[in-house]
Formats: structure tokens, C-alpha cells, sequence
């Protein structure tokens, strides 16, 4: 009985011992393909970058929608570099804006801020100004973000106020509640309309007296429907 329990052991352990050689030569296999994996990955972001510098413009947009794509911190860079060559076409780099801002990277929000506040960086174009504004609207709880798109609000540009509201009211900031109500006298329906749909968005109360006015006093039945809309939502805060 003895040497039968004592053969037993050593089958055991034998087996033991192959499942810990085979479990280790897996591990070691998965290290390999990890690696591997991982210099194909650096290998490709590589070739990706190389490509923003090529002279054939849809080649340029397929590099970066595929950086778009992988949206890592070294992708995110590459795609900021596109915005910081200001010699890139405008409409490569509003691109550029707009995936910047599904991918919500922090690493964004001060070229984006760039963007929409100085005029020597983007020679003032406004495309590109109105796309930052409303990227910016993606990033929540930045005060910086928050002063900048208040700024706007002044722009020279019409539909960069407008982007500028628009953001304002999907951060929610109260921040930027008197400065939303001061709008809603604006001659432009366009202005006025952003202010309300916005207000309604920051759910701040002390809004509501100043939206109940353009109710009953706006002479556009758009911007009175809409003032509606606004203070359903502020009553239900």
C-alpha cells in the first residue's frame, strides 16, 4: 500500500510538474505576442505620423482619421500637431477639432482654448473658431474653459456667439448664467434662441424670471415656444 500511495505522489507530482512547464511556456508566449503587438502598435502610429507630412492632402485625412481611431495619448498628440502647424489646410484641422473633441482627452482643452481665443494662432478664421467653441462644449468642469467660451460671447462672429452659448449651456457652469441673460435682448433671433435653449440646459433657477419676460413680451412665436421649453426645464430643478 505504501509503494502504491508512494507511485501515486510521484505521478501527481510529475503532472504537476508539466502543467507548471506548460502553463509557464503560455505565459512566456503571451509575453511574446505582447510585445510583439506592442511594436507593430508604436511601429504603426510611427508610419501614421510620417504620413500627416505627405504632400497628397487624402492621404493626410486617412492618417488622421485613423489616429482618430486608436485615440491614445501619443495619437492624440500627433492629431494637436496638426492644429499647431499653421501652415496645414483649415479644413484638415477643423477635422482635427471635431475628433479632438469626441475623443475628450484633456491633453486638448488649452490648444483648443488656443484656438478660439487667439487670433494670431488661426489668423483669426472663424471656421475654426466656431468648431473649438463647440468642441470645447465636451469638456466639463474646466474653469478656464468655462471664462474662455464667455469671452466668446463678445466674438465679432456671429455663429462663434452662437457655438460659444451652445457650449456654455452643455457644461451647465451658473457661471455663465448673467452673461447668458443679458443675451436674450439680443436684436439677432439667432442669439436669442442660443441664450434660452442654454439656460434651459443650467438648470439655474434664478433664470426663470428673465425667461418668463421674453414669454410674454418676445414678439417671435419661435423664441416664446422655445422660452417654454427653457422654463419646463428650469421648474423641474
Amino acid at each position: 500500500m505504501t509503494n502504491f500511495r508512494s507511485r501515486r505522489y510521484q505521478k501527481i507530482s510529475v503532472s504537476l510538474k508539466s502543467a507548471m512547464v506548460v502553463v509557464a511556456f503560455v505565459v512566456s508566449l503571451c509575453g511574446m505576442f505582447l510585445i510583439t503587438k506592442g511594436n507593430v502598435y508604436a511601429d504603426d502610429i510611427d508610419k501614421l505620423i510620417l504620413k500627416l507630412q505627405h504632400n497628397d492632402l487624402k492621404v493626410r485625412i486617412l492618417a488622421i482619421e485613423e489616429l482618430g481611431r486608436i485615440r491614445d495619448d501619443e495619437s492624440v498628440r500627433a492629431l494637436m500637431s496638426v492644429i499647431e502647424n499653421q501652415g496645414e489646410d483649415w479644413k484638415i484641422q477643423i477635422r482635427v477639432v471635431k475628433l479632438l473633441a469626441e475623443i475628450k482627452n484633456p491633453r486638448a482643452v488649452d490648444l483648443l482654448i488656443k484656438v478660439l481665443d487667439d487670433p494670431f494662432f488661426t489668423y483669426d478664421c472663424p471656421a475654426l473658431k466656431w468648431n473649438a467653441a463647440l468642441a470645447l462644449g465636451n469638456f466639463k468642469n474646466y474653469s478656464k474653459v468655462v471664462d474662455v467660451l464667455i469671452d466668446a460671447l463678445t466674438d465679432k462672429t456671429l455663429y462663434v456667439r452662437e457655438a460659444a452659448m451652445q457650449s456654455l449651456g452643455n457644461i451647465g457652469d451658473r457661471k455663465a448664467v448673467p452673461y447668458l441673460i443679458s443675451a436674450l435682448s439680443d436684436k439677432s433671433f439667432a442669439i436669442r434662441m442660443s441664450a434660452i435653449k442654454a439656460l434651459g440646459k443650467t438648470g439655474d433657477e434664478s433664470a426663470i424670471p428673465f425667461v418668463k419676460r421674453v414669454l410674454d413680451n418676445d414678439a417671435d412665436p419661435h423664441i416664446r415656444d422655445e422660452a417654454v421649453k427653457a422654463l419646463r426645464k428650469l421648474n423641474e430643478n
